[in-house]
């Protein structure tokens, strides 16, 4: 994957190849480019990480009620995994 970023292509380049790490400013570049926040970027256990934080988003919006439902049935799904 090769992004520009507006940055010289050869520091993108040492960045992917792992000969160069980004700067703080360069890697909220890269989650802005990528459409992610830096939390999502950093979280290495989230294998889709878009998709958590859009239900973690409609949960929000859920009643205590509601919440204990889907808390139950998480739990009853990871159970059977």
């Amino acid at each position: 994957m090769s992004l520009s970023m507006g940055q010289n292509s050869a520091y993108v380049n040492n960045i992917e190849n792992g000969k160069a790490l980004p700067s703080l400013t360069g890697i909220l570049y890269i989650c802005e480019y990528l459409g992610i926040t830096p939390s999502e970027f950093f979280d290495m256990e989230s294998t889709n990480p878009s998709k958590t934080d859009a239900i973690v988003k409609d949960l929000k919006r859920l009643s205590n009620e509601q919440l204990e439902i889907i808390s139950a049935l998480v739990k009853e799904l990871l159970k059977n995994k």
